[in-house]
């Protein structure tokens, strides 16, 4: 199947690009959920879970090595915390800060990549991410982020990042031994038994809601969650996950784009500038891999 183009460079990165545009699509389909946080995050592992289950029991290969397993576990509690963490933060501190600060991930990849990974991304990367980051807060506004305070939100946000991060560079161990379907099958019943285990803790309201907000929960498993991320960590193996969570930065560029036609939402010219400088640092990081 997928695996004959494996170690061709350029499938690998055309399918870190199309997990880009499905997951730039999660921001605009939990504002048209409109629903908790925490609920909305279990849905759509849940939707993705039953989405992605026919593919696994037509594509699983037999798994033999149960560290892997241990690992795609971890993987599913890590992303379980940065997607609980990042939607509760949307609703306790201004979106374009919480995207901000919830973009952070390159750099606590690059400093996991130095010291666990023993990896050491060179200069290019590092002014790759430093640009791509300046271009990320000129599309937010570096005006509302200097006028808000330290809240608990931008706490929350950051440490999403940190998940998000930890998320990545776990990926690329657990992704040596375990083929795509079985990883991405295993670390998503992971993230499921976590958020559900959360709401039914948090006690926030699972059922009950309009047809629109159904079908958005569905599009959220369906797109974001299994076509995503089955994408995205298919090329985390073969990727450096320095230089994925750098791409993966233009998910926020590309949410603003999408959310013209979706949500009525325009970007202005300083919003257009930023998005540009972030694709040149993008381009950098990839231009030396």
């Amino acid at each position: 199947m997928l695996s004959q183009y494996a170690h061709r460079p350029w499938f690998n990165y055309f399918l870190l690009f199309f997990g880009v545009l499905c997951i730039a699509w999660s921001a605009i389909f939990f504002k048209l959920a409109g629903i908790s946080g925490f609920g909305s995050a279990f849905y759509r592992m849940v939707f993705g879970l039953v989405a992605i289950l026919p593919l696994w029991m037509r594509f699983r290969k037999p798994v033999t090595d149960w560290h892997g397993v241990k690992i795609a576990l971890l993987c599913g509690l890590f992303f379980a915390c940065d997607i609980a963490l990042w939607n509760t933060s949307i609703m306790l501190t201004k979106a374009s800060i919480s995207t901000l600060l919830g973009n952070m991930a390159p750099v606590w990849v690059g400093f996991g990549a130095v010291f666990i990974l023993k990896e050491r991304p060179g200069r290019i990367f590092w002014t790759g991410t430093a640009i791509t980051l300046i271009g990320v807060s000129i599309v937010v506004g570096l005006d509302k982020f200097s006028a808000s305070d330290f809240s608990f939100g931008n706490f929350l946000s950051i440490a999403a990042s940190m998940f998000y991060g930890a998320y990545l560079l776990t990926t690329r161990k657990g992704r040596n031994t375990l083929d795509t379907f079985s990883f991405t099958m295993l670390s998503m019943v992971s993230s499921t038994v976590a958020l559900g285990v959360l709401c039914l803790f948090t006690r926030v309201p699972m059922w009950g809601f309009s047809a629109p907000t159904w079908w958005s929960l569905v599009a959220l498993g369906i797109v974001p969650q299994m076509l995503g991320w089955l994408a995205i960590n298919f090329a985390l193996a073969y990727i450096k996950p320095t230089v994925a969570s750098v791409t993966l930065l233009s998910q926020s560029i590309l949410t603003a784009i999408f959310s013209i036609p979706v949500l009525g939402e325009f970007m202005s010219l300083r919003e257009m500038i930023g998005a540009l400088i972030a694709l040149t640092g993008i381009y950098l990081v990839n231009t030396k891999r």
